[in-house]
């Protein structure tokens, strides 16, 4: 009934595996764990190696990193049962009920997003603050408030899909960078009217990165953005509309050209990354860096 999907990039997932054995004997559904490592490196891989012993659990080497979207999209069309769960491998589960809070809720015309949490108390590394700080006030919110605000953005570290669904409609394998593989495929399926729906059956995100690799990956996500608004979806103006960051940028377009927004970033991205990744970071300047990062993006089209 049920394949759990692990993809795996240098991270080891001995642990979570062993919590979804261990929840799946207690179901009266067959389930399949799926662990397939995208290029890892060797000493990974080796750890990883032993999750083949495990029982309904299947582990796989590709011979070469495929990348965020066509890894999902191959372990999606080779599993074997009718609803696929896609996991995170920086993730750790915090219910013992997670696999049949799924279970309980799917239907074959929903897909279900089980959400996102952190540990309470910040990280002992100060170099992590930034992420556990952003993730504790943005990411981990309540199924109630993401079912109001949310509208068709998923978020693919934790989500249900039922199998004839993601036959046809996957992750799009032209986005290739990192960021919004996921919020463009929300897009894809509202389009197509399926219906897309936020529980309470969060995982806990363990992969607190480093505050200027955050920061990185941020800039990074915010040129997939960009590239989706304009060049997968041209003048797509519902896309814009319900992308929270991008309905924000373009309502503060109508008071502050991007010129001036370019010339802040140009003046201040220092001090603001210095300021970001100190001891006490605020979240305003977080959303000031991302909006004056995006300005600078396409400058021969911006006006």
């Amino acid at each position: 009934m049920l394949s759990v999907n692990i993809p795996v990039y240098n991270i080891e997932v001995g642990g979570l595996v062993q919590e979804l054995v261990s929840q799946s004997a207690r179901l009266k559904y067959p389930v399949e764990i799926r662990v397939y490592d995208d290029g890892s490196n060797e000493n990974v891989k080796l750890k990883n190696r032993e999750i083949s012993n495990l029982p309904g659990a299947v582990y796989t080497e590709l011979e070469k990193n495929m990348g965020r979207s066509a890894i999902r999209n191959k372990m999606g069309l080779e599993s074997g049962f009718e609803y696929l769960l896609f996991i995170d491998a920086d993730s750790a589960l915090v219910k013992p009920d997670y696999l049949s809070s799924f279970l309980e809720n799917a239907d074959q015309k929903t897909v279900l997003c089980g959400g996102t949490t952190y540990k309470k108390e910040p990280p002992k590394e100060k170099s992590q603050y930034l992420r556990w700080f952003y993730g504790t006030h943005r990411e981990a919110i309540s199924a109630l408030e993401r079912n109001n605000k949310k509208g068709f953005i998923i978020t693919s570290n934790n989500f249900l899909i039922p199998k004839k669904v993601f036959e046809k409609i996957r992750f799009r394998e032209d986005l290739k960078m990192y960021g919004h593989e996921d919020t463009l495929l929300g897009y894809d399926l509202h389009r197509q009217g399926i219906q897309i729906r936020h529980i309470e059956n969060p995982v806990e995100h363990t992969g607190l990165e480093d505050g200027t690799v955050f920061l990185d990956k941020t800039c990074v996500a915010l040129k997939s953005l960009h590239l989706i608004t304009n060049q997968l979806l041209p003048g797509d103006t519902e896309f814009a509309r319900q992308v929270n960051f991008l309905n924000r940028y373009q309502s503060i377009r109508k008071i502050i050209p991007a010129f001036l927004l370019r010339w802040f970033f140009s003046m201040f991205h220092i001090l603001l990354e210095k300021h970001l990744t100190g001891r006490n970071p605020k979240l305003f300047w977080f959303d000031v860096y991302k909006l004056g990062y995006y300005s600078t993006l396409g400058q021969k089209k911006a006006g």
